[in-house]
């Protein structure tokens, strides 16, 4: 209790919520004591620029504020109509009969006016003093908006590190300046006693960062940079484990000792991933929740009724003993683990549970007069803690910034929130206190100021980009150096090293100058280097995981719709009964499907609302597409109401897996709303993901009890060893005798290799094989296989070559994007293990497991130095570790001369002469009698019967002439004329006879393989993918659509990648069409080689005009969806032909200005990448 009332004899307070002065009760007059503002400027923590301050010539004085401690008079007479006077009355010698209890005067907190809150965008700082107290003037104009308004900070406001350019978020009411100026009319003052402002209101903060920084403002932020995933300890698993059990019962509404019983046996099997880290038997783990959920039924007793219980006490550890206890009743519940965004506050936090309350409190005069409680009724944030400290200064903070973002979701003012005890089975209230809350707020300003510090550290484009390994502003607090608090940190270790790279030495006069010396004594100069480098660029390649995130508040959905991030005006569907997923197996192992499944647990169906936006509008134009993470809103008044994935989407629905249930008359009772619909945005969440456990890794390269062996070789770079081998073991030799000479040394060095192998393979050189021998020969020997690369195609590729083994192998992933002939590896395709021996078999026993990992998009990382691939950076150091494969068994001589001249240097060589002379055979001619039946339609010579013949192996298909122009929806690129003649080209493959599974079509731009799966929605077998998933997916027949077509000249960065061209080339076996127009294409020196190529072995081939039209008709029987499709794209088609001549083509359509050419992301194809092919 001590340190919950520190503060309150301080007349001199500073500017931390944890030694804050507690708000006056609201009832009874206190004295209180202002916040002093400092004399002169405090000295800040860390060094800023100051390059931006001026100094102010006037200083108007500060705003009025009126204390707290003014006598409410209208709190003190609150229930006056129901006092008995008469009984009061000490001369009366004869007392009147006792009455009837008079009723309880019941006030609803429904009467909220949600903050003023005010975006603005600061453009100049000044400080100055007034009477010898500091304070810090602010130019800002309005965000959205040309209007400029004043802002002045006093007191502990003073310190907000607010530079031009910042974003700020004034919460409160401006007033008119006097003398108003010509430029600013408006002006506020945000003080200790009224008002906010939060700094940079786009950084989401979570709750419980920042309530966990009371010593150090340095743990919460370096929590949120390493996410590691050993941090792990039974007292945080059984807290895990009984806050479901509690959620599933309060849902439930079920107490009874059985059926708890059951909930805990159901919560430690899906828990059994936790028990096998911990090394803890079911029996143990049982024994522990059951210990802490013994509360639980008296719990329910006490406090879930209508009305508060005699019995149902609720603490308030503010109130006197004198005041009367004050009573708690629990209704109902509204919602459990729900995330709430605030923008508002900068603030995130996931809610253990929301709970509708009966609070009665006793009237503030009951102990002078005879009147009824005070009863409020309203939502509150309930957080469960199964610890054993009672209101502890972290857990009041988070409860108290609870009540912010309940207020705003459920739009009602929350002034308390509660905590409760399990193990104490106690319900404690926490007021919403200024003063408390004042505090964090400016904890929380002070902590995103550094958190943007490192943005600008790494730079936010190619512009501002700077030497990462240059001097750097400060992005952490400094350290607390408490030799006790510090030694006991769970993050010690990451604190310490970055302390030790990143920052200044420190002094051996430090109180932890032995525990630094003990944890970083190892790290040489170079391994500061490596790390300080290398951290630098995954935090920039992080930026972009979060890139748009602000959108979701800061734009609205329509224009958000345009460029391709969100889908506006839809409504829920009702009619809708879920999806028919593949059954399971007997018992099967729902819970092992991965991380979705604690995602999807409600399904849902979204359609466009009648009469929004165009008829045309269709859902397939956009970033969005199956597999997806979205947000779904309510606009304006719900942001992130459920988060979830895109489960199917066609052009007029969608259907979702969400993690929160939408009922319509929840939300409508919400939102205040009357009407009949109500209007929901999808939004692509920005949000899942993050680069926090990639830096994990790094860092425990450079730990004291971290991977030296591999810091050694990676960081070192230690040269690798080898053991001699004489001669192949017999065991393997069955699983190299089909390998030709390069493979099987490369499988030989693999076998002999003590650290690590290099294995450099050039397309279709039979990696896939040789690794398949590989797993194959190590399994043998009684090793086990990690199988990692970066896309879940390449993995199951590899995996498709095992079907045959006889070996366990698990295959680790999202379910819904593992192939499905993979499903049965999956743990979701097994049994349900029951104990922690099961589960431990399941995961153990398999020799062979099989994932992904990362790969880099942000191009400023790459040109830093993320580009430069583990595998390079050995092979260059050491090249001796390196057996090259040169024989090629998957392109004809044909297509391989494409990837020989311009990248492999005329390394790569055919394996046979088969191989060298292969063709695409047409099993059946007769189509062409049919597809000519009108001869003036090809008078000048078929281009269709051109492309198909087996004699065209390799070719350009040169659109200009007909013409093929490009066309966007929103920011994205697609060529319906390309789509078209690729339908036609394809159609007639598939009716000479060639299959499906032939068939492989690729395209670098994700809105033009949405477009091909359109028009190709009935044809199953073929396969439509970006350049990045056509890895491994090899095909008789490759047909590219390169899609820029533009009088600008604009190629795109894409096209520019010659990495992801050599891997769309290389797909095909024995043909390869390529669509693009060479007028556009040439101007990139890049392609200027490939035209040179083209032109000398005569293969390309130039188009008629209007050469997609010539056979529209004879394509109408052959698929009814496609049909449609491709008459729907010759009318669109129609706006970008206006003219015949290839010199006067419309430029309405191009718009120049782009999002490839605008600031965002100039000059950054990988961040384009990230909008148009993200997986």
């Amino acid at each position: 209790m001590n340190s919950l009332m520190d503060g309150l004899d301080s007349d001199a307070l500073n500017d931390s919520f944890w030694n804050a002065q507690p708000s006056p009760d609201p009832v009874k007059a206190k004295k209180t004591y202002n916040f002093q503002t400092p004399t002169k400027p405090s000295s800040k923590l860390i060094t800023r620029n100051s390059s931006s301050l001026k100094r102010a010539v006037s200083a108007p004085s500060p705003s009025k504020v009126f204390s707290a401690g003014d006598v409410d008079l209208g709190s003190f007479l609150e229930g006056a109509e129901n006092w008995d006077l008469d009984d009061m009355d000490p001369f009366s010698p004869k007392k009147k009969s006792p009455k009837k209890a008079a009723p309880r005067a019941v006030i609803a907190d429904t009467s909220y006016t949600s903050i003023i809150c005010t975006r603005c965008v600061v453009e100049s700082v000044s400080e100055s003093d007034y009477n010898g107290k500091w304070y810090k003037k602010l130019l800002v104009k309005l965000d959205p908006g040309e209007e400029r308004r004043q802002v002045l900070l006093y007191d502990d406001w003073f310190q907000t590190d607010a530079r031009i350019g910042d974003t700020i978020n004034v919460l409160g009411t401006f007033s008119v300046l006097s003398p108003s100026s010509s430029s600013v009319a408006l002006t506020i003052s945000i003080t200790s006693q009224s008002n906010f402002i939060i700094l940079h209101p786009d950084f989401l903060l979570t709750a419980t960062a920042l309530s966990n920084a009371p010593q150090c403002r340095r743990k919460p932020l370096l929590s949120a940079l390493i996410r590691s995933s050993s941090d792990i300890t039974p007292a945080l698993v059984w807290g895990n484990m009984l806050h479901e059990v509690m959620e599933m019962c309060l849902r439930e509404q079920r107490w009874e000792e059985a059926w708890v019983g059951e909930r805990i046996d159901g919560v430690i099997e899906r828990g059994l991933s936790e028990l096998v880290k911990l090394n803890i038997t079911v029996e143990n783990a049982k024994q522990e929740v059951i210990k802490r959920a013994s509360g639980l039924k008296a719990f329910a007793e006490r406090y879930l009724s209508d009305k508060p219980k005699p019995e149902a006490i609720l603490t308030n550890t503010r109130a006197s003993a004198s005041q009367g206890a004050s009573l708690l009743a629990i209704p109902r519940l509204l919602d459990v683990e729900e995330d709430i965004w605030s923008p508002t506050y900068g603030l995130k936090g996931k809610l253990d549970a929301t709970v509708y309350t009966v609070v009665s409190d006793p009237s503030p005069v009951q102990a002078i007069f005879k009147s009824p409680p005070i009863v409020t009724e309203g939502p509150k944030p309930f957080e469960i803690k199964t610890g054993r400290a009672v209101a502890s200064m972290e857990h009041r903070a988070q409860t108290m910034l609870y009540t912010l973002l309940a207020s705003e979701r459920y739009g009602t003012e929350v002034t308390s929130g509660l905590l409760y005890y399990t193990q104490s089975e106690e319900v404690v209230r926490v007021p919403a206190a200024r003063n408390e809350l004042r505090g964090l707020m400016v904890a929380r300003n002070e902590m995103v100021s550094y958190m943007m510090s490192r943005y600008r550290t790494v730079g936010t484009g190619e512009d501002e980009m700077q030497d990462v390994e240059g001097e750097q502003e400060p992005f952490l607090p400094p350290t607390i150096d408490d030799e006790r608090a510090c030694n006991r940190c769970y993050v010690l270790d990451a604190c310490m090293l970055y302390r030790r790279t990143t920052e200044a030495p420190m002094q051996m006069t430090s109180p932890i100058y032995n525990t630094y010396d003990l944890k970083t004594s190892h790290i040489t100069s170079a391994h500061s280097e490596f790390f300080k480098k290398w951290e630098a660029l995954i935090s920039m390649e992080e930026q972009d995981l979060v890139r748009f995130k602000k959108e979701l508040w800061t734009m609205g959905a329509a224009e958000r719709e345009k460029k391709g991030r969100c889908f506006a005006g839809m409504v829920l569907d009702e009619t809708f009964t879920g999806l028919q997923h593949n059954a399971l197996p007997a018992g099967g192992n729902n819970e092992a499907i991965g991380a979705s499944s604690k995602i999807h647990k409600f399904t849902y169906r979204f359609a466009r609302a009648y009469g929004w936006g165009k008829e045309d509008n269709s859902l397939l134009h956009g970033h969005m597409a199956q597999g997806d993470p979205i947000t779904v809103s309510v606009e304006p008044h719900l942001l992130a109401l459920t988060r979830g994935f895109v489960l199917e989407l066609t052009p007029s629905e969608v259907i979702v897996g969400v993690d929160h249930s939408l009922s319509l008359d929840v939300i409508k009772a919400r939102i205040g709303s009357d009407t009949q619909r109500v209007i929901f945005r999808l939004d692509k969440d920005e949000l899942f993901g993050g680069m926090g456990r990639i830096r994990d890794n790094l860092a425990h390269l450079f730990y004291a009890e971290g991977d030296a062996r591999r810091r050694k070789l990676v960081v070192d770079l230690k040269p690798p060893s080898f053991s001699p081998i004489a001669e192949m073991p017999p065991a393997v030799v069955k699983y190299t005798k089909d390998l030709n000479v390069s493979q099987q040394a490369a499988v030989a060095k693999v076998l002999a290799a003590e650290d690590y192998a290099l294995i450099l393979g050039m397309p279709g050189t039979g990696k896939t094989t040789v690794i398949a021998a590989l797993i194959k020969a190590l399994v043998e020997q009684g090793k086990t296989v990690l199988l990692s690369s970066y896309t879940h195609s390449a993995v199951d590729t590899i995996l498709l070559k095992l079907d045959d083994a006889d070996f366990g192998i698990l295959r680790l992933g999202n379910v819904d994007k593992i192939h499905s002939d993979i499903h049965k590896y999956t743990l979701a395709r097994r049994r349900i293990a029951t104990t922690v021996e099961q589960l431990e078999h399941q995961l153990i026993s398999p020799p062979v497991v099989a994932t992904t990992c990362l790969s880099v998009r942000n191009n400023n990382a790459r040109k830093g130095g993320l580009d430069v691939s583990l595998f390079r950076r050995l092979s260059d150091a050491h090249p001796e570790a390196v057996a090259d494969l040169a024989y090629q068994y998957r392109m004809n001589e044909d297509i391989m001369l494409l990837s020989n001249k311009l990248i492999y240097s005329d390394r790569l060589r055919c394996g046979s002469a088969k191989i060298a002379h292969q063709t695409l055979a047409l099993p059946n001619n007769t189509f062409f009698d049919r597809l000519h039946t009108t001869k003036s339609s090809c008078s000048d010579g078929c281009w269709i019967e051109k492309l198909v013949s087996p004699n065209c192996k390799a070719i350009f298909v040169d659109t200009d002439l007909v013409p093929g122009i490009e066309s966007r929806v929103g920011d994205l690129v697609q060529n319906e004329v390309e789509a078209s003649l690729i339908y036609q080209l394809t159609e007639s493959l598939l009716q000479c006879g060639v299959k499906e599974a032939q068939i492989g079509l690729i395209s670098l731009y994700r809105q033009q393989v949405k477009l091909l799966s359109h028009l190709f929605l009935e044809r199953k077998g073929i396969e439509i993918l970006t350049a990045d998933r056509s890895q491994g997916r090899d095909k008789d027949c490759i047909i590219i659509s390169l899609v820029k077509s533009n009088d600008a000249g604009q190629i795109g960065d894409l096209v520019k990648d010659w990495r992801r061209m050599n891997v769309s080339f290389t797909r095909a076996r024995s043909k390869l069409v390529i669509f693009g127009s060479r007028k556009t294409l040439q101007n990139a020196p890049i392609l200027s080689e490939f035209f040179h190529l083209m032109d000398s072995k005569k293969w390309i081939f130039q188009l008629p005009a209007e050469a997609h039209k010539r056979h529209v008709g004879v394509f109408e029987s052959c698929s009814t969806p496609s049909k449609r499709a491709v008459n729907q794209l010759s009318d669109i088609a129609k706006e970008n032909m206006i003219l015949e001549s290839t010199q006067e083509r419309p430029q309405k359509k191009l718009k120049k200005k782009t999002i490839e050419n605008t600031g965002l992301i100039r000059g950054r194809p990988i961040l384009k990448d990230l909008i148009h092919d993200t997986m």
